[in-house]
């Protein structure tokens, strides 16, 4: 799986994408928790003319913070795979003495290696720099152990996942907005479905059960790989008048998601890659099969969609319009199929 001259090549292709992952890390989280340190301590030298004693001691994390490294580690697959098809360099690679699965698997590897140590380095600086700053007075140095626990997981399944999407994608354009749609789908699938049954008068928010409401919503967030860590809360307000400490994760058993995610992904990719079409490089899919039931998909979405912006604009509030959300998700549907005529033959490449 690790040869030198594959993980030269990786290194070449990946770079830009691996460097942008330290320096966004490091910005957004131990830069950003030695600012929000220096702000504290500056408050509590200098606090409030009035009440001197009631100096404002607060510190809050999401997990949006980092949702820049997210989109890097999308653009660090897309460099592995799809700049090669773009710029047709997978000529050069598949002349390389070595299998496609050990091409494929040296691809995830490399990801791998950076997105674990980047994660680790900069989250112990974290660690490091709340344990020996103000703010060991007001914060818990375990929130930032168990952002580590969910964004690990999380991270590495969406690099594999976007990764895959590599195998079946025919460019680096069509590889980042595949990966980004489908990343988001789960969720952005089922308002789709739920906005369809409303309009049917079928609700399927029970009131009367909100305990299982919520357990599906905690399913549906860890299915939706980013939003794992997007929702990610911490929050402590230490002030006298205000004690408050906050804390919002997706339960720890969810993560059995994330490793389904890299496993099938990393399965299928590898599979798909060893029977990869290099004449269809720069396209939208690589694949001639399953091109019927992409079309198929893209074409329901817009439908739903159209279908969901219409019905609203067409009726009221409190009643919206079944005519215009058929009309809407129509013109949505047509304008789907003949944009994916011509999209779905059109070839984007460089270098040749």
């Amino acid at each position: 799986m690790f040869h030198k001259a594959l993980w030269m090549r990786n290194q070449k292709l990946g770079s830009p994408a691996v460097w942008a992952m330290y320096i966004s890390l490091f910005l957004f989280l131990p830069y950003s928790f030695f600012g929000k340190a220096q702000s504290m301590l500056s408050e509590k030298r200098n606090p409030y003319p009035d009440s001197p004693e009631n100096y404002y001691l607060n510190f809050h994390f999401i997990g949006a913070d980092i949702v820049l490294f997210l989109f890097l580690i999308v653009g660090l697959a897309a460099l592995l795979i799809g700049s090669e098809r773009t710029t047709h360099a997978t000529d050069l690679t598949f002349s390389l003495p070595f299998k496609r699965k050990d091409i494929f698997l040296s691809k995830w590897m490399f990801g791998l290696i950076h997105i674990i140590s980047a994660l680790l380095l900069n989250l112990l600086l974290c660690m490091l720099i709340v344990k020996f700053t103000i703010l060991s007075e007001v914060v818990d140095t375990s929130f930032v152990l168990e952002f580590m626990i969910i964004v690990l997981p999380v991270s590495i399944a969406i690099f594999s996942f976007s990764l895959f999407i590599g195998t079946i994608a025919g460019s680096l354009v069509s590889q980042l907005l595949l990966s980004g749609i489908f990343l988001f789908f789960p969720i952005g699938f089922l308002m789709l479905i739920v906005t369809f049954l409303e309009y049917h008068g079928v609700s399927l928010y029970n009131v009367n059960n909100l305990e299982s409401t919520q357990a599906f919503k905690d399913i549906i967030t860890s299915i939706t790989l980013p939003m794992s860590i997007i929702d990610f809360r911490y929050f402590v307000d230490a002030s006298p008048e205000n004690q408050m400490n906050s804390l919002n994760r997706i339960p720890f058993v969810m993560l059995f998601i994330p490793f389904i995610y890299t496993i099938t992904s990393v399965l299928i990719g590898t599979y798909l890659f060893s029977r990869t079409k290099n004449e269809n490089n720069g396209r939208l899919l690589v694949f001639d099969k399953g091109r019927g039931f992409f079309t198929f998909g893209v074409i329901l979405c817009f439908a739903l969609t159209f279908g969901m912006l219409g019905g609203g604009i067409f009726g009221g509030h409190n009643s919206p319009s079944l005519i215009g959300y058929y009309l809407s998700a129509t013109i949505g549907g047509v304008l789907a199929f003949f944009m994916l005529k011509k999209l779905i033959h059109i070839r984007l490449q460089f270098g040749k």
